[in-house]
């Protein structure tokens, strides 16, 4: 008997077709109709589809829902079809979610009729990485990664993989929080933001794992949780002193996973 994979379509450039712009294809799993394989039964499943730019924190917790519900004894691994533009932040939430499940997200840069698209090259890539043995969540796209390690995508539309000694903390709940991600710039003013109706802050760090000035007299004095990420190990520079709640070695997409999954 075959192995079983089950391919989960959540529409993306992998499920779209080109016309007069991009759009969503009525058939978001035709790429099982593009890569036929003798050694793998695929079963093909589409919990709901969109471009993921419009991805939300209820869509998160109802994809979280559907995977919990799929009986796993049934299939090697599962294969999620997602959009790049987000896939970054599903897969820290899924990494984060299902630890000890075998599930490869994966992507397309272009619709899988264009000949340029990597999209069936990625999902073989995912197939091959299940069909291994490999346990985990991945990412692939272009190339094998960690889900918890993957940020980007970078300007060439590849996606960056960071070191990380982080742990998932395996939790399959998305609580009600409004978490505003705040990249510092030249100049930053934090006046010009409306923290009043903001659950926690999450701070990003300039690559040397530093802040300005204000910013860091902002987290000391602040009446809400403020939390800072980092994809160093450390944070030595003497404006960083003083500095709490730092999550180093990570990604923006895994720290906000974290607090989107925890109280």
């Amino acid at each position: 008997m075959n192995k079983k994979i089950l391919v989960m379509a959540l529409g993306g450039t992998i499920g779209s077709v080109k016309s007069d712009c991009i759009r969503l294809d009525k058939n978001n799993l035709k790429i099982l109709d593009f890569c036929k394989r003798s050694d793998v039964e695929l079963k093909g499943v589409s919990p709901f589809s969109l471009l993921s730019e419009n991805m939300t924190a209820e869509l998160l917790q109802r994809l979280i829902d559907f995977i919990d519900g799929v009986d796993k004894t049934e299939y090697l691994g599962i294969i999620i079809l997602h959009g790049s533009d987000t896939l970054s932040f599903t897969s820290a939430v899924i990494a984060n979610a299902f630890p000890d499940d075998n599930i490869v997200l994966t992507a397309a840069d272009k619709p899988i009729e264009d000949k340029e698209s990597n999209g069936i090259k990625n999902f073989n890539m995912a197939l091959d990485h299940l069909l291994s043995g490999a346990r985990g969540v991945y990412v692939a796209y272009n190339k094998i990664m960690k889900a918890i390690t993957v940020t980007g995508p970078a300007p060439n539309d590849d996606f960056i993989s960071v070191e990380t000694n982080a742990r998932p903390i395996n939790s399959r709940k998305i609580r009600n929080k409004n978490i505003l991600i705040i990249t510092p710039y030249v100049n930053i003013s934090l006046d010009n933001y409306d923290f009043s109706r903001v659950d926690a802050v999450l701070f990003t760090m300039y690559h040397s794992a530093t802040v300005p000035k204000n910013i860091a007299d902002f987290a000391k004095g602040a009446d809400i949780p403020v939390y800072f990420v980092t994809h160093k190990p450390s944070a030595d520079y003497e404006t960083a002193e003083g500095i709490e709640n730092i999550l180093f070695s990570s990604t923006v997409e895994n720290a906000y996973a974290r607090l989107l999954l925890t109280d």
